[in-house]
């Protein structure tokens, strides 16, 4: 799904994530901010960046009280090889350099059995040039034709039940100066209903060993 979300994160929210530069981290750490979603941490803040139909929500939680809700009722976009499409998320962005290996993990889950195909949620991975450019992109699948599994929330997922979600390892394409990290609910069936996938406990990790693959945090609990 390159290029589909970089219009929501570029220009209005990524001066203010990148104005504490984080590091690239030790694999036993995870640079995400309010990764639990308890704080409401905003960009502004340092912490998520939202776009569309996107909150902090106090509805669901997988531990602690909040978690973060994607949903419909948002922007409607042409997406090919779809016609129409809404899309809404949450995101953080983090200096990097190319080689650099990533993953990130997190839980999802919906109240009610997604309408449509495809609509899901996902965790995402995706990695930007200085100047802003999509230098690709990393989710739960890795393919458009949306098959059944279990790394991603679609109409096959158990409704009321979180579920582990995991990106894999993705490496930082050559010019890499920016990695983000997403959660993304998407609904190409064109009906724009008032659903979407909450997701919980995040984390982002650094990997560094040919084998390793990041930190325990990364790891289903």
């Amino acid at each position: 799904m390159q290029n589909c979300f970089k219009t929501f994160s570029a220009a209005s929210v990524a001066a203010a994530l990148l104005a504490a530069p984080v590091a690239l981290l030790a694999d036993d750490h995870s640079p995400l901010k309010d990764a639990s979603f308890e704080r409401g941490l905003s960009a502004e803040d340092g912490g998520w960046g939202l776009f569309e139909n996107s909150l902090f929500s106090s509805s669901q939680a997988r531990t602690g009280s909040h978690s973060m809700y994607n949903g419909g009722l948002s922007k409607t976009v042409a997406y090919p090889p779809y016609f129409v499409g809404t899309v809404a998320g949450s995101f953080q962005e983090f200096p990097a350099e190319a080689g650099s290996r990533w993953r990130l993990t997190g839980y999802g889950m919906t109240v009610a059995k997604l309408l449509g195909t495809p609509a899901f949620g996902v965790v995402q991975i995706s990695f930007f040039d200085a100047d802003g450019n999509d230098l690709g992109t990393v989710e739960t699948v890795d393919n458009m034709a949306r098959a059944k599994t279990s790394n991603e929330i679609n109409n096959q997922s158990p409704v009321g039940e979180w579920v582990f979600l995991d990106t894999g390892i993705a490496t930082a394409p050559e010019g890499t100066a920016a990695v983000q990290a997403f959660t993304i609910y998407v609904d190409f069936s064109g009906s724009n209903t008032a659903q979407g996938v909450y997701f919980d406990d995040l984390a982002l990790c650094a990997v560094t060993g040919e084998d390793d693959e990041g930190s325990d945090l990364c790891d289903a609990e």
